[in-house]
């Protein structure tokens, strides 16, 4: 082969049109590439309150806290996805989201109090287990069991509790449980203090299911403060025992 041939510059190969097509593809590369949007967290994390706070609706104050975060969480993202001009999208799962807090908070809130209002039965006096008779103790004057003044006058009376069943032996056709003021005896075990208990008896020969969430119970409070080591110092004649509308 001469030198002359292999001077020769060589065909273009290349098919009609290609330098036209090579510069559609770079300019169809490069709108794919500027055209992307990514979806900013805030949306989507504001939608996930939203749906949680439905919880709300069902007089649970954990749901109602994480609707009042949906809705501050909510309001946020749409505050922040703006402000950054449209270089991130998710407008509308921040919106939703702080629309369903919203709705969950007022909504929920609303039948909570009602709740709460209405779930003392008529003629009984509503009492704070452990505010109201559990952290007033025992006193001893002269060495003797006397109940706290606070509490002596609830004795007798009728009076709606919130408290929790301890240790039940079956699960339907309860006359009488062990009523605590908190769950923590029933979930971490330990024996419970004489003042931070009680045993309930249903009255009139009536019986009751077992609960494992708050319980609601509506009688007679007695006190027996000569109760021996062992032997529950109150207890109560109960003509109501369900589930807690309300766990405060």
């Amino acid at each position: 082969m001469s030198e002359s041939t292999l001077d020769m510059p060589l065909p273009n190969l290349a098919p009609s049109g290609s330098e036209s097509n090579q510069s559609g593809w770079a300019e169809e590369r490069n709108f794919d590439e500027f055209d992307y949007t990514p979806v900013s967290p805030w949306g989507p994390v504001a939608l996930v309150l939203g749906l949680g706070s439905l919880t709300g609706l069902t007089n649970s104050v954990f749901g109602l806290g994480l609707a009042l975060i949906g809705v501050i969480i909510g309001i946020t993202a749409v505050i922040r996805i703006r402000a950054t001009g449209g270089a991130y999208k998710g407008t509308g799962f921040a919106v939703t989201g702080a629309i369903l807090s919203a709705v969950c908070l007022v909504a929920g809130s609303a039948k909570l109090s009602y709740a709460y209002e209405h779930e003392v039965p008529e003629g009984y006096l509503r009492v704070n287990f452990p505010k109201q008779i559990s952290a007033h103790q025992f006193v001893y004057p002269q060495g003797r069991r006397r109940l706290h003044p606070d509490v002596a006058p609830l004795v007798g009376q009728k009076l709606f509790l919130k408290g929790y069943m301890w240790q039940t032996q079956k699960a339907e056709g309860l006359e009488s449980f062990v009523f605590l003021k908190d769950n923590g005896e029933c979930c971490f075990g330990g024996s419970p203090q004489p003042y931070d208990m009680m045993v309930v008896h249903m009255a009139d020969g009536k019986t009751t299911r077992a609960y494992s969430g708050m319980v609601a119970v509506s009688g007679i409070l007695n006190a027996d403060v000569t109760a021996k080591e062992g032997d529950p110092v109150y207890t109560v004649d109960a003509d109501i025992v369900e589930e807690a509308q309300t766990s405060f």
